[in-house]
């Protein structure tokens, strides 16, 4: 944790102070980190078993105001993006899940049949909704309170333009069904540098009968943030460890991105490390303002801020912050994770063009961003190249610290647990510590993907754990290779397969009319060939075999039942681990491996 800050200084002077600080200790004894040359994640021979699990509606990104018509088959299918477990106490929790596809519409998926019900359609409720900008745009998470059994109270992001024609309220023409008596907009929060086009808005539902599968109830407008272009706010998570009475019970902890500042030169790019502004952050607030009436009000009255008990969020006695910061320096952390056994806060920031992020949350931790990426510095000024590769390479500083206004001493930034290059992919898309029951061969190991590739990856959490804090020290990655069980082989063996030719074949099977030059919609960098005649060769997987261009974008989710699903948004697909066919290799020692053991 920060030290509370005993000196602050004006923002104004930031930017000299950070570059003052990084003079004086460039002449210290220094380390590299070096940008590998070759992809350094290999497979040891362990396999797990992927079924097919369930087929999202089709659907196309759209905006406010628009009838959904016909099916782009261009584009991806079904862009599923979570889902969600109600708390054990509902009533329906072990028969359902909440999915949402990001395109405009959160379901409710029956366990025993696989069938959607559209639960909520956003973009028929919010006039100046958009999904049709980009990948990060649309409904982007979906949490339930932990008290949803008793007070039917759940929380979504959505995007929205603000420039869009028509009006800013939302509307019930089409869901009479949701009461909008009294909901009112919230005043803008825009980083106080660079240009704002997009804004994402967290809104409370209270639903009033949770025993079926149609929404009757309110909505409450909590917070609005607006951003440049990508890297929203992102996802929404309470406490599980935290019981009513506990300190930290109710209090909703929240990814925002830095809508690209970080990468962008000029002003804008040290928003991340600034705390007067949210963008490039992981907030706390407590939603509920009954809760503990004696915590600090927000500005715009919708909830408090942690600050009046024995665990208050960390900057609130700092010049200009902004109470609601939790931790900072994040380009965009769009996925959080709690592991209950070990009691840690997980996120997976996604990285610029060079290092993807697995990181232990910290209270008051600086994650170094926009001067950090993955171990090394990071230059946005010469192409947002990393120390290493540039020419001459420059060295790191022994004295690893950076200087952030309204905290009195200079902070060392903290690390990622788990980090790979942009040899393996260029997307981390999330994970989880897996405690299930299907595969118990890997419990206590972090399982989580590329959204590009669609690989998969496990490391040792025990490694994870103990890399806490310690730059170049980060725990070993495998790739899980993957035997699917899908149509062309129900009744056989499975067979192994990559996870991007999975969703290529399905996407194919559904009707999807990628561009000409890919298999799937989208592109990405380690993925599809360059537009540069000079440079047009395809990209080859680590093993050099060509992935065909387009995106997988898969993430990872976590059932109830603490069994992990895989989710496609280009064929709209979800898919289910069930079990491994090849467990972890043992230790040299014949042993099991470090995190089998632990447990």
């Amino acid at each position: 944790m920060v030290k509370e800050p005993k000196i602050v200084q004006p923002f104004a002077g930031f930017r000299f102070g950070f570059v003052l600080l990084a003079t004086l200790l460039a002449s210290a004894a220094v380390l590299f980190a070096q940008y590998p040359s070759r992809s350094q994640i290999s497979k040891d021979g362990t396999t797990v078993l992927l079924e097919d699990y369930a087929n999202l509606p089709l659907s196309s990104a759209t905006h406010g105001g628009t009838t959904q018509g016909a099916i782009d088959y261009k584009a991806q299918l079904g862009r599923v993006t979570s889902l969600r477990s109600e708390p054990a106490n509902a009533p329906l929790a072990s028969s359902r899940f909440f999915v949402n596809d990001q395109s405009s519409t959160v379901y409710i998926l029956d366990k025993a049949g696989k069938k959607f019900t559209p639960y909520l359609n956003v973009a028929q409720i919010f006039p100046k909704f958009v999904s049709d900008l980009g990948n990060t745009a649309g409904i982007v998470s979906f949490a339930f309170d932990p008290a949803y059994a008793k007070n039917g109270k759940f929380y979504t992001v959505h995007t929205e333009k603000p420039d869009m024609d028509g009006s800013a309220s939302p509307t019930n023409a089409r869901l009479a069904t949701l009461d909008l008596k009294g909901y009112s907009t919230t005043p803008v929060v825009n980083p106080p540098a660079g240009p704002v086009h997009l804004e994402s808005v967290l809104v409370e539902w209270t639903d009033t009968n949770i025993r079926n599968s149609t929404f009757e109830g309110t909505a409450r407008e909590i917070l609005r943030t607006g951003y440049d272009r990508n890297h929203p706010m992102a996802d929404l998570i309470f406490n599980p460890l935290a019981r009513p009475g506990d300190a930290d019970y109710g209090n909703l902890y929240i990814s925002i991105g830095d809508g690209a500042a970080g990468e962008t030169p000029g002003p804008s790019h040290m928003l991340p490390q600034r705390l007067d502004t949210l963008v490039g952050k992981i907030l706390r607030i407590t939603p509920d303002l009954n809760l503990r009436p004696k915590d600090m009000l927000s500005s715009n009255g919708r909830y408090r801020i942690p600050s009046a008990g024995p665990d208050p969020n960390p900057f609130l006695s700092a010049q200009g912050a902004r109470g609601e910061i939790y931790a900072y320096g994040f380009r965009n952390p769009h996925r959080l994770q709690w592991d209950v056994e070990t009691k840690t806060l997980i996120a997976d920031d996604i990285g610029v063009h060079y290092w993807e992020e697995v990181d232990i949350i910290t209270k008051g931790g600086n994650y170094g961003y926009a001067e950090r990426e993955g171990d090394e510095q990071f230059f946005v000024n010469d192409a947002g190249k990393t120390g290493s590769l540039m020419n001459p390479p420059v060295p790191f500083p022994e004295k690893d610290l950076l200087r952030v206004n309204g905290i009195s001493e200079p902070v060392a930034p903290l690390y990622p647990v788990a980090v790979y290059s942009h040899r393996e992919g260029d997307s981390i898309g999330n994970g989880f510590v897996y405690r299930g029951k299907l595969m118990p061969q890997l419990r206590g190991k972090y399982i989580f993907n590329d959204m590009t590739t669609g690989r998969i990856f496990y490391a040792d959490f025990a490694e994870m754990l103990a890399a806490h804090g310690r730059r170049n020290q980060q725990a070993q990655i495998h790739e899980l290779q993957i035997a699917y069980k899908g149509p062309a082989n129900a009744a056989g063996q499975p067979a192994k397969r990559r996870m991007f030719d999975i969703v290529a074949e399905t996407y194919a099977r559904k009707g999807g009319m990628p561009p000409p030059d890919r298999v799937l919609p989208g592109a990405g960098a380690a993925t599809t060939r360059a537009q540069d005649p000079a440079h047009a060769e395809p990209k080859m997987d680590p093993e050099g075999v060509a992935y065909g261009g387009g995106r997988a974008d898969i993430r990872m989710a976590l059932g109830g039942d603490g069994e992990l699903y895989v989710l496609s948004k280009s064929d709209g697909m979800i898919r289910k681990l069930t079990a491994v066919v090849t467990p972890p290799p043992t230790s040299k020692k014949g042993g099991p491996s470090k995190e089998t053991a632990s447990r």
